[in-house]
């Protein structure tokens, strides 16, 4: 009988699913919030605070974070997620407006894609105007209308942005991380893959909560300013180190990373914005920098949803004779990564050869569709 269990366990560890793609440790995703046709002018600001308004221009804040950040670390992908519609929160003379209105941020839109990454939903106007900070209102967008309009309204927001980029927005954030549980289902109803909830610095992570596993909830964690230095060096350097500990426990559970900040630097009352990527540039340069020498994998919000929902609809069955089948059962795409203790592999019905990559003295393979397959000593 032992015998039999452990042939079994052979035939079974013949191939097995990576956590993450590349097998890496973790994902690493950074969404960047209030990425929209905006730009405020205040008394407490300093230069850099359009959110977008500039588009590519030299005094743009996109031109500031790509120069600084972006092209010292190119294997960044950033989700960012747009207010589609007028900013309700810009002030003191500050320029607002639909997306559609203004070349510049549609040329910077068009760069975005371009580089891969990635445009999720952040609302149609963010909240109400003129509304103060104590109220919150400036982040309640939805408590303008009913479910039915609201949702209209997200729908004609999404077809509108495909009609124009040929994109499909897949996820998306409220402003402020301010939603109802019951209207979960509407985001299900209009299709969209994952949703970021909650912020709950180092302790959240990736799941399955809503919508009977329909949507995918992303996490948000780390603060881009977890490394900015206070008044205090001291106080500023323990600070650090005990953040360094909590992502590497982080990493060591193979959690998603997952950087929150935004693109806005003004509040509602005229003061800083925090995170945000102007003040926090030297705190993500070192954030990232200390990635840098980490085995971890650079990703969108959708890519990391994907991965992990084809990793929880994906199956392997062992199916005698030294062959097995993959059968996926999701709705998206499969999106996996295997380990197999062979270089080769065989798919058995279409008869195509599978050549594995090595690391950790395994063999990877990124592209297996599913079916049966049988581990393939030589190709020739």
């Amino acid at each position: 009988m032992t015998v039999y269990f452990l042939l079994l366990k052979q035939r079974v560890e013949m191939i097995s699913k990576a956590k993450w793609f590349l097998d890496k440790t973790s994902p690493i995703i950074f969404g960047i919030d209030d990425i929209t046709n905006s730009k405020c002018q205040s008394r407490f600001l300093r230069e850099q605070c359009d959110c977008g308004y500039l588009g590519l221009g030299d005094e743009g804040l996109y031109n500031y974070f790509a120069n600084y950040l972006l092209k010292k670390y190119p294997e960044i992908r950033v989700t960012y997620f747009l207010v589609m519609n007028s900013h309700s929160t810009y002030l003191d003379n500050g320029k607002t407006g639909s997306i559609y209105d203004n070349n510049d941020f549609l040329k910077l839109l068009n760069s975005i894609l371009d580089r891969s990454d990635e445009i999720a939903y952040h609302g149609h106007n963010h909240g109400y105007s003129n509304a103060t900070l104590m109220d919150r209102k400036w982040c309640r967008e939805f408590e303008q209308y009913s479910p039915g309009e609201y949702f209209n309204i997200i729908k004609n927001d999404l077809n509108l942005f495909k009609k124009r980029f040929d994109y499909q927005i897949l996820g998306g954030r409220t402003p402020c991380y301010s939603f109802r549980e019951d209207l979960v289902v509407g985001l299900i109803d209009l299709k969209f893959r994952w949703w970021s909830f909650d912020f709950k610095p180092f302790t959240n992570n990736i799941s399955l909560k809503y919508g009977d596993d329909k949507i995918i909830e992303m996490p948000s964690n780390i603060s881009g300013d977890a490394f900015i230095y206070g008044g205090n060096a001291i106080k500023s350097k323990i600070k650090h180190l005990l953040n360094i500990v909590k992502i590497e426990k982080m990493m060591k559970s193979r959690y998603v990373i997952s950087i929150a900040e935004h693109f806005m630097n003004a509040r509602p009352d005229g003061k800083r914005q925090t995170p945000n990527v102007y003040d926090d540039i030297n705190s993500l340069d070192f954030l990232f920098g200390y990635l840098r020498n980490k085995d971890v994998w650079y990703a969108t919000f959708s890519e990391c949803a994907n991965y992990y929902e084809s990793y929880n609809n994906t199956y392997i069955l062992d199916m005698g004779d030294g062959a097995f089948e993959i059968k996926y059962k999701g709705d998206w795409k499969m999106y996996l990564t295997f380990i197999s203790d062979h270089r080769y592999l065989q798919n058995i019905q279409t008869k195509e050869i599978y050549e594995g990559f090595m690391k950790n003295n395994r063999w990877l393979f990124n592209d297996l569709v599913e079916g049966i397959y049988r581990g393939h000593e030589d190709v020739f």
